[in-house]
């Protein structure tokens, strides 16, 4: 056979001498029966390739409904992770006889590093703070919780109980807290870092004690529009590592102030202040202090509720790229404990 095929040019080209209409006949033959072959191989190649697109196309579909499946759920559990920080929040309530306390809080994405809280540490005495972990997200959420689950008030990490059975309890005071933290959250442990305010306040005598790890100092908002920044403190929470590396002295310095039942004190992240519009420019500093001592004779909640929207009309409610806290507390009067 193969004798044959390896002829075949011979043999026609010696039919064409003899038989012209022949030789033409049988070389259209064979082209017909190579045209046909070809067709044949391409359907099977076709049919192959379809049979591949049409495998390829369902296991792109499972993946697709697998995925969308895994984005729902993920979702959900953002959704709940969101709703579970947020009653982690004080109450947009008055406490009592004590204080008047309002906040606003807009992370940027579902959940946000940025937390703080309201502590009754005893009879006179009342903590507060606000964090603002390193990033966005779930990363910086986890740390954020974990931070607040450290300073509840029956942790033991905010007084320290005495030797002797008889003594009173000591109530740490900022920097202490502070530094306490500082030791717990080593970078290197938690590959991040958080800036924070701790404020005690007496409300007896309305002597606040304050400190600051690396975060925007609160404001004492005087009855007469003064605005007093509480800057006193030291480095971010985490750096410890870093400061023992270059020989610095891991201290954080504190500052007192005597506030007045006219007086509010405010707590704000970064984020408020560096709160962008479409064109790129930033609320601000100068804006917020301005928009602070307007308010200075309103209640807290109507002072934070007018900043809130001041920023939002800044920005044409533009989403912040940053997560956004603000909190607001005024006491109601001197020897209310």
């Amino acid at each position: 056979m193969m004798g044959t095929e390896d002829n075949l040019p011979q043999y026609l080209h010696l039919l064409k001498g003899q038989d012209p209409l022949l030789a033409s006949l049988i070389q259209q033959l064979i082209e017909y029966r190579a045209t046909i072959a070809d067709s044949e191989i391409n359907r099977r190649l076709l049919q192959e390739l379809i049979s591949r697109y049409a495998e390829s196309e369902l296991r792109l579909n499972k993946l697709n409904r697998e995925l969308t499946l895994k984005q729902d759920r993920l979702e959900q559990d953002l959704s709940a992770a969101a709703e579970i920080q947020k009653n982690l929040l004080p109450n947009n309530v008055n406490y009592g006889e004590v204080l008047d306390v309002a906040w606003r809080f807009q992370p940027c994405d579902k959940i946000g590093g940025d937390i703080f809280n309201i502590i009754q540490i005893d009879a006179d005495h009342w903590a507060f703070y606000i964090i603002d972990v390193a990033g966005h997200g779930v990363p910086a959420a986890m740390v954020a919780v974990t931070v607040y689950q450290y300073l509840q008030p029956g942790s033991g990490n905010l007084i320290r109980r005495p030797r002797e059975e008889l003594s009173p309890p000591e109530i740490k005071s900022p920097a202490q807290v502070l530094k306490f933290l500082d030791r717990e959250y080593p970078f290197e442990r938690f590959h991040n870092f958080f800036t924070m305010n701790y404020v005690i306040l007496d409300i007896r005598s309305g002597i606040l004690t304050s400190s600051s790890a690396g975060h925007p100092p609160p404001i004492i908002l005087r009855k007469d529009g003064t605005l007093v920044p509480l800057t006193k403190g030291g480095r971010p929470i985490g750096t410890i590592d870093l400061r023992m590396a270059a020989d610095e002295p891991v201290v954080y310095q504190q500052q007192q102030e005597q506030i007045g039942a006219d007086d509010k004190l405010v707590f704000y992240t970064d984020g408020f202040y560096e709160y962008q519009n479409e064109r790129g420019d930033f609320y601000g500093m100068e804006r917020f202090r301005e928009q602070l001592k307007s308010a200075k004779d309103r209640p807290v909640a109507d002072m934070i509720a007018a900043a809130f929207k001041s920023l939002m009309a800044f920005g044409n409610a533009v989403g912040p790229k940053d997560d956004i806290s603000l909190l607001g507390i005024q006491l109601k009067k001197l020897g209310s404990g």
